[in-house]
């Protein structure tokens, strides 16, 4: 999804891959994401299992009003709608199935469902819900009022180039090591051609793959992917080119650092990457000799981890591309407090369509949100976000930061002209 996200999202998702028979299908439709994303999604994400006896299994004799809230609108879930037109900018919505929680707090009001738009425009971030007047906008501007580089005097274009050197490196790595990773999983099953419905009416036909994975199978493919890693040229390479981007945004940041040379930072960073990737085999291969995945599961086991089970289903149409996803994953636990063992889920599934021709949307004009500093500026702005709404908490909270931040940066300044010494007065 967004630029600053994608690339650990993506990174995420090799628990989807394989090279082996089926599995190599879901591979190649992640690398496929990647290289085209210009698409529409919708979607839902929610908890499930035995989350209402959570507080009970914990020791929890009475449940308040609000955990009761909190626990019904987990369950419930969330609603995802949105259009991503390239790694840089997307729009989404959130809308909550159960807003009890909020409206029983004043964070909601009106007829609707409590929502949220959010906008990502390259380094600005936009956030506004249907009861405002105007976005709440953070960009790199804000950040830098909030005294995120405050004490260095690094030029914010420099700033810019280093972070999308550091994203563009992050997402193209992610893309070659993804399309080489060769874990081979168990269960993977090609399930046959089916018809998948899209939100946008279409009907397409897509390959379902299903995946299935234990704790075992996890902690073998965690194995696998440390070995590979460790072994894997385009891994060290990888994290040679970003140690070298990092020594070097250091340096900006800090210039009494002094400067060295790119061959010098290339040659540090060789240095040390090398000596962190012995130090990682040698960890791997005393590790792998003690504990094995049916140990390691044995072990968990003891400390309350019971089991684990996560069912991921795909379709993929024609162009490698996966129009549809599912994912259940459940988690068996019961800790020494815990009078019986419980289940708890996170369930997942998304729709992905108009590829290559994502719904268009309008990126908020400049009188249409409001910066940290607008706020600071004007007292009154902070009533375009409703006294009915949830955003309203949120700006006041980035507002009070700010003005500790104004305040704090007062107080130095102070501090700085009582220190300089004044030069006596001649006698006459």
């Amino acid at each position: 999804m967004w630029k600053k996200s994608s690339a650990l999202l993506v990174a995420g998702m090799l628990v989807l891959t394989g090279c082996s028979g089926e599995a190599s299908l879901v591979r190649d439709s992640i690398v496929a994401s990647i290289e085209k994303p210009n698409y529409d999604y919708q979607g839902t994400l929610k908890l499930t299992g035995d989350v209402d006896k959570l507080p009970a299994a914990f020791g929890e004799t009475t449940v308040d009003n609000d955990e009761t809230a909190l626990l019904a609108a987990l369950k419930a879930g969330v609603n995802v709608k949105g259009s991503q037109l390239d790694l840089k900018n997307t729009k989404v919505q959130f809308e909550v199935n159960d807003d009890k929680l909020l409206r029983d707090n004043k964070l909601w009001d009106g007829d609707k469902k409590a929502s949220v738009e959010l906008i990502v425009n390259n380094d600005d971030f936009y956030a506004k819900s249907p009861l405002d007047s105007k976005y709440l906008k953070i960009s790199a501007d804000t950040t830098n009022a909030l005294g995120v580089y405050s004490d260095s005097e690094a030029d914010p274009v420099k700033l810019k180039e280093y972070q999308d050197k550091m994203n563009d490196l992050t997402i193209n790595f992610v893309k070659k090591y993804i399309a080489k990773y060769g874990y081979t999983f168990s269960s993977a099953k090609n399930l046959g051609v089916e018809t998948v419905n899209l939100p946008n009416g279409e009907k397409v036909q897509a390959t379902h793959i299903n995946i299935k994975i234990d704790a075992k199978e996890l902690v073998k493919m965690f194995f696998f992917t440390a070995n590979d890693a460790v072994a894997s040229k385009d891994v060290k390479d990888f994290a040679i080119d970003m140690m070298v981007l990092a020594n070097s945004l250091q340096e900006e940041l800090n210039p009494e650092l002094g400067k060295t040379t790119e061959a010098e930072k290339r040659t540090q960073a060789e240095a040390a990457v090398t000596e962190g990737i012995q130090s990682a085999k040698k960890w791997l291969d005393e590790t792998t000799k003690v504990y094995t995945p049916e140990k390691i599961v044995e072990e968990m086991k003891k400390e309350g981890f019971q089991g684990l089970a996560w069912n991921l289903d795909f379709y993929i149409d024609d162009a490698k591309m996966a129009v549809h996803q599912k994912s259940s994953l459940d988690v068996t636990f019961q800790t020494p407090e815990m009078k019986q063992a419980l289940t708890v889920g996170l369930e997942v599934d998304q729709y992905a369509y108009n590829f290559g021709k994502a719904t268009k949307y309008e990126v908020p004009a400049k009188d249409a949100g409001l910066t940290v500093e607008q706020l600071y500026a004007d007292e009154k702005a902070i009533n375009n976000f409703s006294d009915k709404g949830f955003m309203r908490p949120v700006a006041e909270s980035l507002l009070e930061q700010h003005k500790w931040q104004k305040e704090w940066e007062a107080e130095l300044e102070a501090e700085e002209a009582d220190a300089v010494e004044v030069p006596a007065t001649p006698a006459p």
